[in-house]
């Protein structure tokens, strides 16, 4: 078994009983790590792009994905995950300075971004307004000087869909 197909088996099970509009919420993590793949990104990216909601809402530590996962993913998926907050504003003020940090944490918070922009383009335009609000905001945040030229294939995506 791969490490992408035991990241998928973990995420499923910690997320059995949530839903992603009317879908299974795995379905929400299926589309990131699409993305990354779609895009050429490396495995321990895709990989990340399957757990970051375990730890917030399974509580899966980060010990056991260093564990399971190795270091690399684990520190991606710590990055991305939400720092608590009063509100979104002040979670994701918290949480975007550790995503720049590690510019895979950077790719993996862009493709989660497309892939909820192009669902809730299709099927919740008002979420859909909501990150195009918050779109110079996440740009703003993330973006960095210092990241390799890698991340402008997420980049680019992600600005065809926000217009």
């Amino acid at each position: 078994m791969t490490n992408k197909e035991r990241a998928l088996l973990v995420a499923e099970r910690i997320h059995a009983n949530v839903t992603y509009d009317i879908y299974p919420y795995i379905y929400h993590p299926k589309m990131v790590a699409q993305i990354a793949e779609d895009l050429g990104y490396e495995e321990a990216i895709v990989i990340a792009c399957l757990l970051p909601d375990t730890t917030e809402d399974g509580g899966l530590s980060y010990n056991k994905i260093k564990r399971y996962f190795g270091e690399e993913v684990a520190e991606i998926v710590y990055a991305v995950t939400d720092e608590l907050g009063r509100n979104r504003k002040e979670k994701h003020t918290k949480t975007y300075p550790k995503i720049k940090a590690n510019w895979k944490a950077t790719v993996v918070k862009i493709c989660d971004r497309i892939a909820n922009m192009r669902h809730s383009k299709e099927f919740t335009p008002s979420k859909f307004k909501m990150y195009q609000s918050e779109h110079t905001f996440f740009v703003d945040s993330l973006t960095s000087g210092t990241h390799p030229d890698d991340t402008h294939r997420a980049w680019n995506m992600l600005q065809t869909i926000t217009k």
